[in-house]
């Protein structure tokens, strides 16, 4: 079986119902698949061949969708690269994975093609480059578009491909270059199967797309899930809180997903307006910051349940997350055994399982997890995966992720978590998001320090936020400096920036 099994069953159940949606355009199930196969035939003309990788740069758009089935669908694998980056890092991608073929927007194309003259490992003249809206392309640069729109599909849908190489995903290379996570055909379907459970996703249920479809959030737990439901992907290129409100009551948007500063921007902005959410039945919401403050709030908003959830490229961004009809423990992601992860806890130094409740380094494994890496085939061999992030387990089994191991700041032989001080720092009136880093001290080694930005209007003082903590945490937890910001730093991939504040220190 593969994944686009899915899409031509969904296309003989109901092939007049909408499967994408763009603005004021509509696609049917019966047009997305015939697409696919136009695209399919197009990368084979341009002498695409199976096993070979296709980079796709391009923003939430039906180009996006159709280049990555149309991709699959010619037995290629699927690399999307982040839009906003430039030459030098989309260079070092093509460096890894010498594809065959690259299809960029007018925005993204200049970095492509400017990518491919630098890149050490790939020749550009073996590389076909496809535009999609780009009227003043320069030469040798085909139009993806016309050439989809006008190609008669002759490529059918492949049969069982489950363990074969499907998607080359990178991770954010917080800690440095990127990595390429492999995929397969077996994974997406594992993460979209579990992710339409609980979601409670059905036919014509309507996903209202705004994390980014290059990002592993995008591909594994919008477009896999909606596409397999027999869903409707309502897809926005920007991030617009007012915007995004305004498709949740045009379109009836069942199901979305964000970050938790998309949900404080919807808080923020709720009471200037009257929104109608009825037919939102679960809001996803994962990332640094999930706060049980955040979550409650969020749900009173939507009147619907807010699943917590962890996930990391490795696991194509599922994992653990809560069961919505279960009880609950917030803001933990869930039990050890989830519906996709089994989870435990183990000491760093000696591998053995931790008590309960003593932090300790999340080990998962299960049907999510990558088969490896590029060029680094020896991080990761055996069962349990590592993934570098601190967690406990409770009583209960539920796992409370504290952390990457990465950014724990040791403070006097304690160990301080940045998300938990960041929690607590979100609890007040007035703050719209928060960062905890360490700064070198002569006493302490390293201390916790806060930038702080806030709501427009409101009048919070470092005191206050100081304060606040030491009320609610251990003295050695508070934030010795608190500075305020107009605005958080944030890598290519969206998460916060750490280290770039820590250079500000």
């Amino acid at each position: 079986m593969n994944y686009l099994d899915y899409l031509a069953s969904n296309e003989r159940a109901f092939p007049d119902r909408v499967a994408v949606r763009e603005g004021d355009v509509t696609w049917t199930y019966a047009d997305l698949l015939e697409d696919a196969r136009s695209a399919a035939t197009v990368l084979r003309d341009a002498g695409v061949d199976a096993g070979d990788a296709v980079v796709v740069m391009l923003p939430n758009t039906y180009h996006f969708v159709t280049s990555t089935l149309g991709s699959l669908a010619r037995r290629a694998v699927v690399v999307p690269v982040n839009t906003r980056f430039r030459r030098r890092e989309v260079a070092s991608l093509l460096d890894q994975v010498e594809p065959s073929a690259a299809i960029a927007s007018g925005e993204t194309l200049p970095a492509v093609t400017d990518a491919l003259e630098e890149s050490d490992a790939t020749d550009a003249a073996d590389v076909t480059v496809f535009g999609v809206r780009t009227d003043d392309a320069p030469d040798g640069v085909r139009r993806w578009d016309a050439a989809v729109r006008t190609t008669r599909p002759a490529v059918a849908v492949p049969e069982t491909m489950g363990e074969r190489e499907a998607f080359v995903l990178h991770t954010s290379g917080t800690t440095g270059r990127p990595k390429g996570v492999v995929h397969t055909h077996a994974n997406l379907i594992a993460v979209s199967d579990a992710s339409v459970v609980s979601y409670e996703m059905g036919p014509g249920s309507v996903f209202l797309a705004v994390m980014p479809l290059y990002h592993c959030t995008g591909i594994g737990t919008i477009l896999g899930p909606t596409l397999k439901a027999g869903g409707e992907l309502l897809l926005r290129e920007e991030w617009d809180p007012v915007a995004a409100l305004d498709d949740v009551e045009a379109h009836g948007v069942n199901v979305f997903s964000g970050v938790p500063a998309m949900f404080k921007d919807w808080l923020a902005v709720a009471p200037d307006r009257s929104v109608d959410t009825d037919s939102v039945r679960t809001g996803v919401i994962g990332g640094a910051g999930v706060s049980a403050d955040l979550i409650r709030r969020s749900e009173a908003f939507l009147d619907a349940p807010v699943l917590n959830g962890w996930g990391m490229t490795e696991t194509f961004a599922a994992g653990l997350w809560e069961d919505r009809r279960g009880s609950r423990r917030l803001p933990s992601v869930g039990r050890t055994s989830g519906r996709l992860i089994e989870a435990k806890v183990v000491d760093r130094s000696t591998g053995a399982e931790v008590p309960t409740n003593e932090p300790g380094e999340l080990l998962v494994r299960g049907e999510a997890l990558l088969t490896g890496y590029l060029d680094h085939e020896a991080e990761w061999t055996g069962e349990w995966f590592h993934t570098g992030d601190y967690a406990r387990v409770d009583e209960d089994g539920y796992v409370h992720v504290l952390d990457r191991v990465d950014y724990t700041i040791i403070t006097g032989g304690e160990n301080v978590y940045p998300q938990e001080v960041e929690g607590v720092i979100e609890e007040l009136d007035g703050v719209r998001e928060a960062a905890v880093v360490g700064k070198p001290d002569e006493w302490k080694g390293r201390k916790p320090v806060a930038f702080v930005d806030r709501l427009p209007r409101a009048d919070l003082t470092a005191e206050e936020v100081r304060d606040h903590v030491l009320a609610e945490l251990a003295a050695f937890k508070h934030p010795r400096d608190v500075t305020f910001v107009d605005a958080l730093p944030r890598n290519a991939t969206g998460k916060l920036d750490r280290q770039t504040l820590e250079e500000r220190l």
